[in-house]
């Protein structure tokens, strides 16, 4: 899986999603799901539940959620 970086980056999920791992960077490169097993939050609303009450994770912010904002 890609890194949370690159799904928000493509528009795989919505832009407001954050994880610790967007705020630090590594020597190495990998494309595991290492960045994208949470725990995420909304930078909207600056908690674990999205504007709609869903809970925030990379499998449900996806387009198509009424709150989701694209790149």
């Amino acid at each position: 899986m890609a890194s949370l970086k690159l799904m928000i980056q493509s528009g795989e999920v919505c832009r407001c999603i954050r994880a610790k791992t967007l705020f630090y960077e590594t020597d190495e490169q990998e494309e595991t799901d290492a960045g994208t097993s949470g725990p995420f939050w909304c930078s909207r609303t600056q908690s674990s539940l999205g504007p709609d009450g869903a809970v925030v994770d990379v499998t449900r912010c996806q387009p198509g959620r009424s709150c989701c904002e694209t790149a």
